[in-house]
């Protein structure tokens, strides 16, 4: 092997550790709201990927009325998207939760489904509201930074909108920690999180307290649907690919854990970009299948577990 042979060996690695886990803040984004809903009400919401596209579309919606850059877009998508969430557990989600099944005499297996089946409801109801108010053409938020990257050398870079996600998710994380263990309320979701009788006797209603919890996996979502918008174009059946990625990146990380998330979409996205390099883009998704394979076989609970 030659030196330039050796020279680009190393180039094809270094862009893909550097650009997968670019990609890996992008996948993280999109997983942490999910990761914090099993974490903390050990719910999987099927209809994670549709409030995703449901923030894109908000987000290209207003970015249409107003001069301001698309990155002003965060400022009213993000509270909205709490709002939603927290009505939605608040008073739907909770109703039909395991602890509200049991307090009705209902058996524990339906208590279990039945969040399922009201998320998978809401997907498909997303999904055509969506295709009704707007319709089937992809959409997209044009912004400055679509195309802008980074050079690190000759034959390096890295994408200025992936280190935005990457950062934003590293922040997020960061936040979540702090708020987690330091607040009051974020000190009874980690309660609630071990046992659903503990947080009304720190003063605060279960229900209330999941519905903060699924607020905030909601506004996080909210973020990942803005960012997405601003990155490529979505139409309005996109959210079970998106739901996957999530899956993907949560099983990885751990059941449950939101720092996992950060190492399961950094991992995930690692594996897919230099499987993509050496073996054909088809190879991207079998690389990431592959992983998750492992993962399960080897670490069922994930790296992280809740």
């Amino acid at each position: 092997m030659t030196n330039e042979d050796l020279y680009y060996t190393f180039i094809d690695i270094a862009n893909g550790l550097l650009t997968g886990s670019m990609l890996g803040g992008y996948y993280a984004m999109v997983s942490i709201g999910l990761a914090l809903n099993f974490g903390v009400m050990r719910l999987v919401n099927l209809a994670h990927g549709d409030w995703l596209i449901v923030a894109a579309y908000i987000a290209a919606a207003l970015a249409t009325l107003t001069p301001l850059s698309p990155f002003w877009m965060f400022v009213p998508v993000v509270p909205l998207m709490f709002v939603v969430g927290y009505v939605l557990q608040r008073w739907f989600l909770n109703r039909v939760s395991v602890q509200a099944m049991e307090r009705r005499g209902m058996s524990t297996n339906f208590g279990l489904m039945s969040p399922l089946l009201v998320t998978f409801g809401t997907s498909i109801v997303i999904a055509q509201a969506l295709l009704g108010i707007f319709d089937s053409n992809a959409r997209g938020i044009p912004n400055e930074l679509s195309f802008a990257a980074i050079r690190l050398g000759e034959d390096l870079g890295v994408s200025v909108l992936r280190l935005i996600f990457f950062f934003v998710a590293l922040a997020i994380l960061i936040f979540l920690h702090q708020f987690l263990h330091r607040s009051h309320i974020g000190r009874a979701i980690r309660a609630a999180s071990d046992d659903s009788e503990i947080a009304p006797l720190m003063g605060m209603p279960t229900a209330h307290v999941y519905a903060v919890a699924s607020g905030i996996a909601l506004a996080i979502a909210g973020a990942a649907g803005v960012m997405i918008g601003m990155s490529r174009t979505f139409q309005p059946f996109d959210g079970p690919q998106f739901l996957l990625v999530a899956f993907g990146v949560v099983i990885i990380g751990g059941l449950g854990s939101v720092k996992g998330s950060l190492v399961g979409g950094v991992l995930l996205g690692i594996v897919q970009v230099l499987a993509g390099t050496y073996f054909g883009p088809a190879a991207q998704q079998v690389g990431g299948y592959m992983l998750i394979l492992l993962v399960l076989a080897f670490r069922p609970k994930g790296l992280f577990s809740a």
